[in-house]
């Protein structure tokens, strides 16, 4: 397993340090004492330099001295406050592709480290594959940059097996200190059906990560809604009508309907959803059990795109004539002549559709972009 002293030197893999020299020698003392064995002295010294980051106005340099204090509390074993400090440090480097898919490998270890977390950590580690395979794929990046990137993938996802083949090798995931032999067994990795729950949760979870099919458990995905330009050209942007400065794009991971916070998630298993600003959206709330076996339930809302013709395999809302004028989600699926409407529930109620044409006995409404669950 990769160690947290390991991926740490990658965030300034490519540009230099923002420490300032008093922060540097404030970082250098504390290691010291951790490195002679003084934990007392290097816990209060994690704490001082803490608190002497919230008065720096630099964002970067917080961020790496943020990431010296996080590693400090790894090695006292002080996971929640490791994984408290790389939150804050991920929150303040959020628009930083390079430094948020570092940061986002480091918490993916520390969760590890806590028994309970491990499966939040498979995803956290999958999320920063993802922003690492964005940062290889950038057309305007040196090549050795390019290269360094998709060395860092094929490592990471190689970490990302092993952590996933240790699954069936542990009961931690279980807090097994905290039950009797009665409450669970295990025979050749396979967890027995008198097991918690909760453990058939993380199992499920972990089986889905590792075949690659999409849940929405635990994960939250990022939706791309406006370009972020280094200048507005004069007049216009440019004789195509688009903006030839864009240097990145507004992201989100969260938002409100009605007061309440609402998480973010593809339809599609990408992480990134990337929706233009000029395409006609709209959100629906969702009514209901049609596609409960897709973890869309009554409680949620779609995020539609106005299309005229879905791609196989879309999750659309369609109104069927003469059977649900209010709509209905269904997967679109066309081979040939026919087109089937095809739900995934568990209420056997719901029967798939199969039309010739599109606009004869029903009509898209809308291709589902993402789903909005509340927290």
């Amino acid at each position: 397993m990769i160690a947290f002293e390991q991926v740490h030197p990658w965030l300034n893999k490519f540009s230099p340090t923002h420490l300032r020299p008093c922060s540097i020698s404030l970082i250098s003392h504390m290691k010291s004492a951790l490195d002679a064995g003084h934990t007392t002295e290097a816990a209060g010294l994690l704490q001082q330099l803490d608190d002497y980051a919230c008065k720096l106005r630099d964002d970067a340099e917080v961020v790496e001295v943020l990431l010296d204090c996080a590693e400090t509390a790894d090695r006292l074993g002080n996971l929640d406050e490791a994984g408290a400090i790389l939150m804050d440090a991920t929150s303040r480097s959020w628009s930083d592709l390079h430094r948020r898919a570092v940061i986002q490998w480091l918490v993916g270890i520390v969760q590890w480290r806590s028994m309970p977390a491990r499966q939040q950590a498979v995803i956290t580690w999958r999320n920063s594959i993802t922003d690492f395979e964005r940062l290889a794929k950038k057309p305007s990046i040196p090549r050795q940059q390019h290269t360094w990137y998709e060395n860092i993938c094929c490592l990471l996802e190689r970490n990302l097996v092993e952590a996933l083949e240790e699954v069936g090798r542990y009961v931690d995931l279980i807090e097994s200190a905290e039950k009797t032999e009665d409450d669970f067994t295990i025979h050749s990795g396979q967890v027995s059906t008198n097991i918690l729950s909760s453990t058939s949760t993380i199992t499920h979870t972990f089986d889905a990560l590792l075949h690659g099919e999409s849940t929405f458990a635990g994960t939250v995905d990022i939706l791309q809604l406006f370009n972020v330009s280094e200048e507005i050209p004069a007049g216009d942007f440019g004789p195509s009508g688009s903006d030839p400065f864009i240097t990145d794009m507004v992201e989100i991971d969260h938002l409100s309907i009605n007061g309440r916070p609402y998480s973010i998630h593809s339809s599609r298993g990408n992480r990134i959803i990337n929706v233009p600003f000029d395409q006609k959206l709209s959100v629906v709330k969702v009514t209901g059990d049609s596609m409960n076996q897709e973890n869309i339930t009554e409680q949620d809302f779609v995020l539609l795109r106005k299309v005229d013709v879905p791609d196989n395999g879309d999750i659309v809302l369609a109104e069927i004539v003469g059977v649900d004028t209010r709509a209905t989600l269904k997967r679109y699926f066309k081979e040939k002549d026919i087109i089937m409407l095809k739900p995934n529930s568990n209420n056997p109620v719901h029967k798939p559709f199969v039309f010739n044409k599109i606009n004869e006995g029903f009509y898209i409404r809308g291709v589902v972009v993402a789903i909005l669950k509340p927290f």
